[in-house]
């Protein structure tokens, strides 16, 4: 059979280098984590705000020009030639080419040339005439054109209108009714057609390369990212429309990218401006600063490992000294612990382990006599013992006799005093019996005492039928009945009545109970402090050994319980658990 191994266990140096370094681990990682939940908020506020710097810049450049686009169109309505041909209609055959003469010197001598981003300039009288001038170099179909413009503006709203046509999805058509200035009835309408494309480069060129801009409305979207398609910019104009006309700042993923969004609602005109900034880019701070913050970070744990090395070397190394100071003393080669004098705690450690093998060592002297005592005493013992078949033959010798004259008194206390030897006996080999085996010894016993007292004491048993298989520890009904007789009805003048009473409670519970009418007890005895006596026989040394006995196999609340009337009533119980017996002497 091969010999186990013993099993190893961490030493404590370990165990304390690894405590610390845990803790300064979990300590580390706690900074780290509030460090980037700090700074990430830090940098997302920041963000936040520069978006909206940007998306406030950005509004301002297209009030501007939208401001611009508004501020040409009087310069059209000041010239005589033009306002004469919307007034009166059809009085002049060169209109068509004076009006667009016009119409191309007034907008090459306006701000709005400097922008380069008008494709052409329509204006429209109220008997269809349609009057244009191109501004660049980009060619439409006039006719489709004026169709739509005509179709869609509103002829009743008097402010500047935005529109665009799904004729041309890169313009946006600037439009507003024409009023006459005698009579302040509408004479037509002006349209600036704008290159969409080339007005938002125009009012993103401020803004971050890697940033882009947005306009939408429900039928229109517009970005300065020229690889972005109409149909994912539509998609985002209801995640970045708001029903008041406060900014809206969202985290969106669009072309498989985080943004940081914003977007506010640009009032009369019905579009809506976004600036959209990519989240990585905007982080990228964070992930730089966070990884330098992770370099202190281990330098941190590197020098916290060595000073736990070290602390716990310092700490450990008086307990390496007793360690080996206690082998030798397992040896034989020392008797006691030198003082320790590094720690007050070593330094009492060790008066006490010193005091613990003084103690050991008196213990085991004491240990060493009292196993020589009991040795002597098994010898004289043996040499003493009498073989208990001889009592019994002897005993029944008795009886015999006494059956033979007749004499059956004698006969039936010889065979019950022979039958209660015998239990008792048997019982020293066993720590249970049954209740009703226990009832058998205490029914001699009190059958005994009667014939010994004639009539002077009866006896009364109430034990249920259902609990005589439970179990009882082995004489313990007896000593009780014995004390209840000796000390309580033997003293009493006058016939005294014994009761043995076993009750069933809730709780799988018996309480067993001794009443008697004897002279009861003045004082109720301390059964703790009932000593033996060489002299007095009758003691209650029974009732000590019992309640000890009780306590060493059910506990504390099994103690037994005295309550007494003097001269009326006395009633010894204790409690038991209710269980089956598993065997029956």
């Amino acid at each position: 059979m091969t010999k186990r191994s013993a099993k190893k266990y961490p030493s404590l140096r370990f165990f304390i280098t690894v405590t610390i370094m845990i803790i300064v681990a979990f300590v580390l990682l706690l900074s780290v984590g509030f460090y980037y939940i700090k700074t990430s908020s830090i940098l997302r506020k920041t963000s936040r705000d520069s978006i909206v710097r940007e998306l406030n810049q950005v509004n301002d450049i297209i009030q501007d020009q939208v401001e611009t686009i508004d501020s040409v169109i009087p310069l059209f309505m000041s010239n005589e030639i033009i306002q004469d041909a919307l007034e009166n209609p059809g009085t002049g055959i060169n209109y068509p080419f004076s009006v667009e003469r016009q119409m191309s010197y007034i907008y090459n001598s306006s701000a709005l040339s400097e922008k380069n981003f008008t494709d052409s300039i329509y204006i429209y009288g109220n008997d269809n005439a349609v009057y244009h001038t191109y501004t660049s170099g980009i060619l439409e179909n006039i006719t489709n054109t004026s169709e739509f413009l005509q179709n869609t503006v509103d002829p009743s709203d008097p402010h500047l209108m935005c529109y665009a046509s799904s004729l041309h999805d890169q313009n946006m058509y600037f439009a507003r009714n024409l009023y006459s200035s005698n009579s302040g009835n509408r004479i037509g309408m002006i349209v600036i057609n704008i290159n969409a494309r080339k007005w938002i480069k125009y009012c993103a060129k401020m803004i971050d390369p890697s940033w882009f801009i947005m306009l939408f409305d429900d039928d229109f979207s517009l970005s300065s990212d020229l690889g972005t398609s109409g149909k994912k910019l539509q998609a985002l104009y209801p995640k970045l429309t708001s029903a008041s006309n406060s900014i809206l700042f969202k985290e969106l993923r669009f072309n498989d990218r985080d943004y940081f969004m914003a977007s506010q609602p640009l009032g009369q005109l019905g579009l809506t401006s976004a600036v959209a900034a990519p989240r990585d880019v905007l982080l990228q701070n964070l992930n730089s600063t966070l990884k330098s913050y992770l370099l202190v970070t281990l330098a941190i744990a590197f020098i916290a490992l060595i000073a736990a090395f070290i602390i716990s070397r310092a700490v450990t190394r008086p307990v390496d000294a007793m360690i080996a100071y206690i082998n030798e003393i397992s040896q034989g080669n020392r008797s006691t612990l030198p003082p320790e004098g590094f720690y007050q705690e070593f330094h009492v450690w060790a008066q006490s382990f010193n005091q613990m093998l003084q103690q050991l060592d008196t213990y085991y002297k004491d240990i060493y006599q009292q196993k020589l005592l009991i040795k002597n005493a098994e010898i004289r013992a043996l040499q003493s013992q009498m073989d208990p078949h001889f009592l019994f033959n002897v005993l029944n010798t008795i009886a015999w006799k006494a059956q033979m004259i007749d004499n059956e008194e004698i006969y039936e206390m010889v065979i019950s005093l022979g039958s209660m030897l015998k239990m008792n006996t048997l019982s020293r080999n066993h720590t249970f019996t049954s209740i009703s085996k226990e009832m058998e010894y205490v029914r001699l016993y009190v059958y005994l005492q009667q014939m010994r007292f004639e009539d002077k004491i009866s006896c009364d048993i109430q034990i249920p039928e259902q609990v005589l298989s439970c179990q009882i520890p082995c004489l313990s009904i007896q000593p009780l009945a014995e004390n209840a007789i000796v000390h309580g009805l033997e003293p009493k003048k006058g016939k005294g009545h014994l009761i043995i009473q076993i009750i069933e409670s809730d709780n799988d519970m018996l309480e067993i109970c001794i009443i008697d009418n004897g002279i009861g007890f003045e004082t109720i005895p301390d059964i703790q402090q009932i000593a033996h006596s060489d002299k007095d026989s009758h003691t209650h040394i029974g009732l000590k050994n019992l309640d000890k006995r009780l306590e060493l196999l059910y506990g504390p609340d099994a103690h037994i319980k005295i309550t007494s009337i003097p001269d009326k009533c006395t009633t010894v119980s204790f409690h038991i658990p209710r269980k089956e017996a598993s065997h029956d002497l």
